[in-house]
């Protein structure tokens, strides 16, 4: 008798979590209608022309974009958050709907994430923001890159264009195949691993409040400052611009 009576219970259980889901959604996909947003959603995976710039905008949700075989922009999603899209004049604009929250210790938050498969070619700007979640950018080309989050880390391949990157708490991992281009970056309370080749030609200036400078290289030791710095590596072609307030800058050169 208690067998059953225990079965019952999971049973009737079941059945209030399923509808409790099927509530939960129906309230989103309403709130969604009453803000105008049907049929502008992303809910799984969605393919895109390939625009001119592309922008994206979550509040929690780890961002990664990267080139592929593909012909147009395929974006695959995994969340309960709404994303709302828009293409408008050659821009295509993703955006977490901040109407809507979520705990970011909840399972939902952990699996969570949007992919960006580009089609290869040079863009006219990306730029990529998130408040908590993680941003990955592998080996894009664009005039202009802009990243940016509040809280998410950063893992940044390939920048060998224009960028701008800017973090409050995050950790910054940038490497470059080759240094082309001036670069500016802001991370606050993060610390900064730069990876870069020997015969890259930069103007580094580092200004921070209490953060430290380290140098390492593969022909020498490594070498240590504390507070601010600037150096010239094989004739300063560009400049790189890294601010900080408590956050370190490793820079690594091999």
């Amino acid at each position: 008798m208690k067998r059953i009576r225990f079965l019952k219970i999971l049973g009737i259980s079941a059945v209030t979590a399923g509808l409790m889901l099927t509530a939960a959604g129906l309230t989103v996909q309403l709130l969604l209608s009453q803000n105008g947003y049907t049929g502008n959603v992303i809910t799984a995976s969605e393919e895109f022309e390939t625009p001119r710039e592309l922008v994206v905008i979550t509040a929690s949700l780890p961002i990664t974009v990267e080139y592929g075989d593909v012909s147009a922009v395929k974006v695959d999603y995994k969340g309960v958050l709404p994303l709302i899209f828009n293409e408008d004049k050659g821009t295509l604009r993703i955006t977490q709907n901040d109407t809507f929250t979520i705990d970011l210790f909840s399972v939902e938050a952990l699996s969570s994430g949007v992919n960006i498969t580009l089609p290869h070619k040079t863009y006219e700007r990306i730029s990529l923001s998130s408040s908590g979640g993680s941003i990955t950018s592998k080996f894009l080309s664009a005039g202009t890159t802009e990243y940016s989050t509040k809280g998410g880390d950063m893992a940044l391949y390939g920048i060998d264009e224009r960028a701008y990157v800017r973090t409050e708490s995050g950790r910054i991992h940038a490497e470059f195949s080759s240094y082309s281009a001036d670069m500016t970056i802001n991370a606050g309370a993060g610390d900064v691993e730069l990876l870069m080749s020997p015969e890259s030609s930069i103007y580094l200036e580092y200004f921070t409040e209490s953060g430290t400078f380290t140098s390492h290289s593969p022909d020498r030791s490594d070498e240590s400052r504390y507070g601010d710095f600037v150096a010239m590596y094989n004739g300063a072609k560009h400049k790189l611009n890294v601010k900080t307030t408590s956050g370190s800058l490793d820079l690594y050169l091999y």
